[in-house]
């Protein structure tokens, strides 16, 4: 059943449902109240609805949950990057990149981080962004990555 009620909340949210889907989303989380999957959909839900600050709560509590977890951690980072808090972003993903190196978008966010401090550091981590990955994803790699080249040797 909670299961249901997620996969039925994440739903409702691609469909633009926002209302409904966070709903569902706050159903299943009081079912399921330890859920990572859950809490980051929810998190979701709450960001799309304009409670930024309580959907970043729950993502630090995800992440806080389940350190190693992607798309929280990632969601979390941006939202610290967004805020110019890099190093806390760098912290929030260090755990990810151990479990998962290949990551792209973990891989992108830790560049974006690591890229006003570390150059070098951060093009090894832009390299990592294949170039099959999403093609969004893929552009803001590049586009990083031109910006590094000015700034580190090529890795």
């Amino acid at each position: 059943m909670e299961t249901d009620l997620y996969r039925d909340g994440m739903a409702r949210l691609e469909a633009g449902d926002v209302e409904e889907g966070r709903w569902l989303l706050e159903e299943a989380l009081q079912k399921t109240p330890g859920d990572v999957k859950v809490m980051h959909g929810l998190a979701l839900a709450l960001d799309l609805a304009g409670e930024r600050t309580r959907a970043v709560e729950l993502l630090e509590f995800a992440h806080a949950r389940a350190p190693s977890e992607p798309e929280p951690a990632c969601d979390l980072a941006m939202s610290l990057l967004e805020r110019g808090e890099d190093a806390r972003a760098e912290q929030v993903l260090a755990p990810v990149l151990a479990a998962h190196p290949g990551h792209p978008r973990a891989n992108l966010y830790m560049a974006m981080a690591l890229a006003k401090t570390d150059p070098a550091r951060a093009r090894a981590h832009v390299a990592k962004v294949p170039r099959d990955a999403d093609e969004e994803l893929r552009r803001e790699a590049e586009a990083l990555d031109q910006v590094l080249a000015e700034h580190a040797p090529p890795t």
